[in-house]
Parts: C-alpha cells; structure tokens; sequence
C-alpha cells in the first residue's frame, strides 16, 4: 500500500492498467495476523465505540435524503436516541430525540419522518425544527421557567459533500476538515454533492462491524464470492489502494481497464475504468458504481451485532418509470444480491467461526493488506 495523500484518484486508474498490462508489479506478499478477540471481546468492542464512534465525525445520511423542512431521520445508531431533520431555514441538525422535561422520548418510530414540530407525548411540550422548546401547557405551574434553557440537546452536525456529519461529543468543535484530511477533493471529483437519494435499507446484521469492513478492503474475493453477480465484471485480483489520512481509498479495475492502458490521464474514467471504494474512518464505506453510488454506514451494537445502512444515490433525480425500475432492479442486485447474500453472508459466517475456537489469528495476504492497514488505524486509536 502507498501513502499518496495528495495523488488524485485518476493515479490509482493509471497504476492498475500498468498492473494489468504487466508493466508495474501487484501488491507484495505479506502475512499479516489479527487477533480473534478483537472482534468477539466485550471490552474491546465498548473501547471501540468510545474512542471511535462516539468522539469521530460519522457519516449519517446524504442531504438529499431530507430535502425539505421538517424532513427527518430518527435514529438510535450510535446507542443514543437522536433526529437528524432540516429546519425552516434549511439548515440540518441532530439533537437528542428526548424531551428536556422527563425525559421521554419525543419521536417513537426510528426510519424517516416528515414534521412540523416536535411534540412530547407525555406532556405536550412543543419544541421547533430548530430545537428551540415552544410552549409548555400550564407553564404557569413552574413558575419563573426559562425555556431558552430547555431546548433540545444539539449534537455537532456538518455538511461536507453533500453528507451530514455528526459528531457525538458535544462541547468541542468536530473539526471535520481535519478529520477529512483531504478525502473532499475526492468527493468532488466523483460530484458527490450533486447526487440524489433514490433508496434505503436498514438491517441488524449478526457480525462485528470490522468483519464489514474488511470484506470491502479486500480485492482477493471479487470474482470468487461474487462469482454469481458482479464477480465477472472484473479481473481477478488487479486491485490497489492508498491512504487519505485515517481513510483508505481502494480502487479494483473492471474489465474496462484493458481500454485504459496507454491512455492519457485526461481521458480516464473513474467510474468506467475501476470502482472505487472509499473506507471513511470509522464507520462507512463510499462505493463509486458506474451508474449510481453506495453510501454505507455502519453502527455496532455489540461485539457480534451492527446495523448496516445502505443507501442508493442516483446523478439526477428519478424522473420516469423506466428510470426506477432501472434503479430498483440495481438497488435489489446491490443490496440483496451482493451485500446481504455475499458480503454479510461471509460476515456473519465468519464470526461464527470465530466462536468455535478454532482460531485464535485471521490472517491476511498481500490481497487484503488494506484491511490490515485499517486495523492498524484502529490499534493506534485505542493505544
């Protein structure tokens, strides 16, 4: 793996057609060995969530998913109730989904939701989109109240590239650029910000969510497990992969490559010529399919148990039937036929075997360095 941070993503294209013509040698050997507990110990895992999701910027949504004013997204991802909407003034926030006077939960439903205004079952105190408490019947009966005190807790939320950012630790700035070190520019080549939200499912899934992530950081299985779907759009194995601060930027030729080899740079196709992954650290997965793009984000629950959101985003809104079954009929492939037969299959599989005892290590290959590098990532983190 190389560490080109300010390489644009048109370098890793011309490395894999030099790979594929035979001109530049593949990944080296290696082996590199992972501890089964690190995906099975119960300390590791609350380690992990406390260092990792709940201090890190996180990827929650593409702002396209909530378009309007009072579009929302309720969710307890993170092992907090929280909403994530757009208020009147179109701005995007994330606060507690609790009210400030006993704590009750103010939106039951997890999923999208379309509000006015955010009303409290138990006694009806009314917040705004902005998360400014509005009225509380009966106010006279706490006397001199102040309710500018007593709005929604508000988490960090950001924009950057079209995706919402939010950031469990209040009382600091998130420090997203920082944290992005650089992974914008690439997001602005791929035009991230002019997608549009076409689909969504979300699934709790019976795996460590490292398991998740290293089936995405590994070219060695494309056209073995997914020999059935999409497995023959590839070459085996021609496959490369560099760092963008704490995030890995992977790139697999398709069977197009051959057409990129001696071609100029200006004349490349990211999205024809390779697919690109992007592991943004920690928690999501930014996929460059040539039609459409995956945005995966992933939550733990526990050592063995991770939700798993898959969302679809189309470059420009879908405006015929013909357009949706086109895309609905890629939703299904993607999401069941790869992810949830394949890639979660494998996951879940896989952490099976690690109660069994039977081994103590995973080993990785020159193949699925990537995925050692992140692990790496994470051992830092946690030291």
């Amino acid at each position: 793996m190389t560490t080109q941070a300010n390489a644009p993503p048109v370098s890793l294209v011309q490395q894999l057609a030099a790979r594929y013509a035979g001109r530049e040698p593949g990944q080296r050997p290696c082996q590199i060995r992972i501890p089964v507990e690190h995906y099975t110990d119960q300390a590791r895992f609350e380690a992990e969530r406390k260092q990792l999701f709940l201090r890190r910027p996180l990827i929650i949504c593409h702002e396209s998913q909530i378009p309007d004013p009072g579009d929302s997204i309720v969710h307890d991802w993170l092992g907090l109730p929280l909403i994530t909407l757009r208020d009147r003034t179109g701005a995007i926030g994330t606060f507690m989904n609790v009210c400030r006077h006993r704590g009750m939960r103010l939106v039951q439903a997890q999923g999208s939701a379309c509000l006015r205004s955010l009303v409290c079952p138990y006694h009806h105190w009314t917040y705004g989109l902005d998360g400014a408490l509005r009225n509380i019947p009966r106010s006279e009966s706490f006397g001199d109240i102040d309710m500018n005190t007593l709005g929604l807790k508000a988490l960090p939320t950001e924009l950057r590239n079209g995706l919402v950012w939010v950031s469990a630790e209040t009382g600091r700035p998130m420090e997203l650029d920082k944290h992005l070190a650089g992974l914008g520019r690439d997001l602005d080549q791929f035009a991230l910000a002019d997608y549009h939200f076409f689909q969504q499912n979300v699934r709790t899934v019976n795996c460590n969510w490292k398991l998740i992530q290293d089936a995405f950081l590994d070219g060695y299985h494309v056209v073995r497990l997914h020999k059935n779907t999409v497995g023959a759009f590839f070459p085996d194995a021609v496959s490369t992969s560099d760092c963008l601060g704490d995030h890995i930027r992977s790139a697999v030729a398709r069977n197009e490559i051959s057409e990129a080899v001696g071609t100029p740079a200006a004349a490349l196709d990211l999205r024809r010529h390779a697919t690109f992954a992007y592991t943004v650290f920690p928690n999501a997965i930014l996929i460059f399919h040539p039609d459409y793009t995956s945005v995966i984000s992933l939550f733990p629950l526990g050592p063995d148990q991770t939700v798993f959101a898959h969302s679809m985003l189309t470059p420009q809104p879908v405006s015929s039937q013909k357009e949706r079954d086109h895309y609905e009929r890629s939703f299904h492939l993607i999401d069941q036929g790869v992810f949830q037969a394949e890639d979660i299959f494998v996951a879940e599989g896989a952490q099976r075997g690690m109660r069994s005892g039977a081994n103590k290590e995973l080993l990785f290959g020159g193949l699925e360095e990537p995925a050692a590098q992140f692990h790496q990532v994470i051992a830092r983190e946690l030291a």
